[in-house]
Parts: C-alpha cells; structure tokens; sequence
C-alpha cells in the first residue's frame, strides 16, 4: 500500500491510496473465502468450493466485497497515519481496478489545522460590580407591584402610565401608509390596538404613545410623526407621516399594596422578608449577568485571533445550518418566499461568515479543552440532555434513551457541553477589571 498527498484547496487534501497487484489478490482470495462460507453452489458443500467457481458464479457480490475492503483499508490507513491530521473524511472514491493492475482509492479529506494557542490565562475581562442597591431592591419590588397591577376603566383624560385602547391610520404625501409598507401594518394601519401613554420606547410609532396623553374616550385628533434619516423601513426614512388617531378606552394602572395579601402572593410574611427575598434573588441574577458578560468578552477576544485555515465542510456545513434557521423564522414572522429569494445571497453571505466564527471558536475551544484536559462525564450529560428535553417539553428518561441511539446528537450534545465547561474555565481564569477602572486607562 502506498499513500499520496496533494492539496485539494483550504485545509482540504485529497490522498490517493494505491494497492498493488498482490495485495489486490491477497484481498480477492479473502473475498472469495467469505463469500463461500455462505454460498450455495450445487455439487460443493457450504465453503468447500474452489475460488475459480465463486469467481465465476458471483463476479458482481465479489466486486462489491472488494471494493468494501479497499475502501474500508484507504479509510483506516489515513486514520492510522499520524503524520496526518484529519478532521474529517468525506469522501472515499475507488476507481477501476484488477487483480492484475492493482487499485487506487482516493480520500478526500478536511485537515485539523495547526493552532497556536494564545495565553488566555493573562485575558482580561471588565465586570460591573455585583453589589445590590437599596433603590435596585426598591426597584424590584415596583416591578413586582407593576406585574400583579389591575387595570380599572377610568373616565377621565389619559396620564403618563394609563394604559390606552385606540386606533389609528397613517397617511403620507396623500397615500395610506398600509399600501406603502403593507408588510409592516404597526406603521400604517391598526384598529382596537394598546398604547402605555407617555411610554415612547421604540417599538412602534412613539408619536401615538406621546399623542394619547390627555386624550379621553371618543376623542379623535390628527399628530404627526417624523421618521429619522436612517430609519430602517426605508420608505417612511426622513418622512413625516399624520395618524388619525382615536381612543376608544382609558385604563389606569394600580399597583396591589403593600398588604398582607400581596405578601402572601409572594410567599413571604412581611415587607423586610420580601426585601430579603428580592436582595438574594437579585445578588443571583447579577452573577449570572457577571458570569454571562465575562463569556461574551471572551469568545470575542478568540474570534479576534488571527484567522487561520478552516475546514471546509465545517464551514459549510454551519453557514448552511445558520442560512435555514434564519430563513425559517423570517417566514414565521410573515416574510414570503419571494422576498428570500431576493435577498438569498446577502443572507448566505452573513450565514457564512457567522460559520466561519462558530467553526473557528470551536477549534479552539477544543484545543483549549485538550490542553486543560475538560472532560464530559455521564453526569454532565444526563443533566442537559434533561435540561433539551424540558425545553422541547419531552419526556427525559424517554428523550435520554433517544439520544442513546443516536451516535450523531449524542456527539454534538457532547461537543456543546465540552466547549460550554471550556468557555467557563477561561472565563474563570481570565483576570478581572472593574469595568470603571478599565475605563479611566484607556484615556
């Protein structure tokens, strides 16, 4: 057996593997002797009969046979060669041969390609201090006030805070804005819709959220909203656009008291253990921000790591994976077809290059991992296979069963909790900067 390498394109080789006459034959005879250990051939018994007579009787299965063992000795011999690093085998090609004239076999192949690991262990990180305020906890207990409101019917003009029931239609240089965006119906045309008066927050037209206040049902008025330049649905970009609006309906929030009752919703006796409660939950929820915020430096810091080669198909294989995704939720938020279409090779152009990130993040997190020596355990495995199955409202025990059957999703369930755990140790070992101090050295 000898073996040839020659480049292919990016970190993509293609090894021809060529067998002799000899070892064509050595493999034929073996072929021959498996096959007649299960042939019926009249006059012999059951793997008595002479190679020449299974040649000739069965010269397509011995093809098939032979062509499996080629294929499957070039397969492993470029595994077995330490000299090559493969990341992926993805094609395997036999071409004619005989016993006479010998075979080739040619393997395409996806190099691991060579990595030099940065020092992250001297990576810095700035973090927000972790430190609960009076006025976060006061803060918390308003929002837990503002999510167990009532909203009372009030007969009187809309204040900042009421929440509003109106509708309203847009209009521009004479044209419904319903026939010139008709694909975006919150900017032209809405009937019995929902407006927190005074609360402009830039979802929607803030105008009509700022026009509501001291209006009171039955009322009826024209306002004009003006779009900046750079506004995203072109055509309304730098337009002023006039709503008729109307308010059918004035509703006033109000807060539940600070009573027995609504300590008793939160499962708490008094106002000091609710702050109690708040203050943990709150300590909670800034260490996993911290936490967060310290991942999201550090993939960012190895996505800005000089570039080197990437697989090919990896690459592929995730920007067409990102490609679908996005597609599929664009047609659930109601994009047509068509409108894909138009758009396909500016969105295969973004799907590729967040491909690319996520290939080259994970090479080296997994050589990161390697080093470091993060191992996966069973344990690991059975909590966010349980954690999936929660998420897709799945059985655990019958979706972790699943999985069991499934060597491709238990590989990549396996992958995503080494890089996670790898992730989390950089981010560990990085060195903290206080985001305020990282600040003033930068001047």
């Amino acid at each position: 057996m000898n073996l040839e390498l020659k480049d292919a394109g990016t970190a993509r080789q293609i090894a021809t593997v060529t067998f002799d006459a000899e070892e064509i034959q050595k493999k034929e005879n073996e072929a021959c002797q498996e096959i007649g250990k299960i042939a019926n051939i009249p006059g012999f018994r059951k793997g008595k009969a002479p190679i020449a007579v299974i040649r000739k009787k069965y010269t397509k299965e011995l093809k098939v046979e032979l062509t499996r063992k080629v294929s499957t000795d070039a397969y492993e011999s470029i595994l077995d060669n330490k000299e090559i690093k493969v990341y992926s085998i993805l094609k395997v090609e036999p071409g004619d041969f005989s016993s006479e004239q010998g075979a080739s076999v040619e393997v395409t192949i996806d190099i691991e390609p060579d990595i030099d690991l940065p020092n992250y262990e001297q990576f810095e990180v700035s973090t927000e201090s972790d430190e609960v305020s009076d006025k976060d906890i006061d803060d918390e207990i308003i929002a837990l006030r503002d999510q167990r409101a009532s909203f009372d019917v009030a007969e009187r003009e809309a204040r900042a805070g009421d929440y509003i029931k109106c509708s309203y239609e847009g209009e521009l240089d004479g044209k419904p804005v319903s026939e010139i965006v008709p694909d975006k119906p919150m900017y032209g045309k809405q009937t019995n819709t929902w407006e927190e008066a005074g609360q402009a927050k830039g979802l929607g037209v803030d105008a009509i959220a700022e026009g509501v206040v001291g209006m009171k049902s039955g009322d009826k008025k024209d306002i004009k909203a003006t779009f900046e330049d750079d506004f995203e649905i072109a055509p309304l970009a730098g337009k002023s656009v006039t709503y008729n609006l109307e308010v059918h309906e004035v509703r006033e929030k109000k807060q539940p008291e600070l009573n027995e009752e609504f300590f008793k919703s939160l499962k708490v006796e008094n106002l000091e253990e609710l702050k109690d409660k708040v203050l943990t939950d709150l300590e909670s929820r800034k260490q996993r921000e911290i936490q967060n915020s310290k991942r999201s430096q550090i993939t960012q810091k190895i996505l800005d790591l000089p570039d080197f080669p990437l697989p090919q198909q990896a690459v592929e294989d995730e920007s067409n994976s990102i490609f679908q995704q996005r597609a599929q939720r664009a047609i659930q938020q109601g994009a047509k077809q068509e409108e894909i279409e138009t758009k396909k090779d500016e969105l295969w152009k973004e799907a590729k290059t967040q491909g690319e990130a996520r290939v080259k993040l994970t090479l080296i997190l997994s050589k990161i991992a390697e080093q470091e020596k993060v191992d996966v355990s069973n344990e690991d495995l059975a909590r966010a296979a349980t954690q999936e199955a929660m998420m897709m409202r799945k059985d655990p025990t019958a979706y972790i069963k699943e999985l069991s059957k499934d060597r491709r999703q238990l590989h990549r369930l396996r992958q995503d909790i080494l890089h996670d755990k790898t992730l989390n140790l950089v981010a560990e070992k990085a060195k903290e900067c206080p985001a305020e101090t990282k600040k003033d050295s930068s001047k």
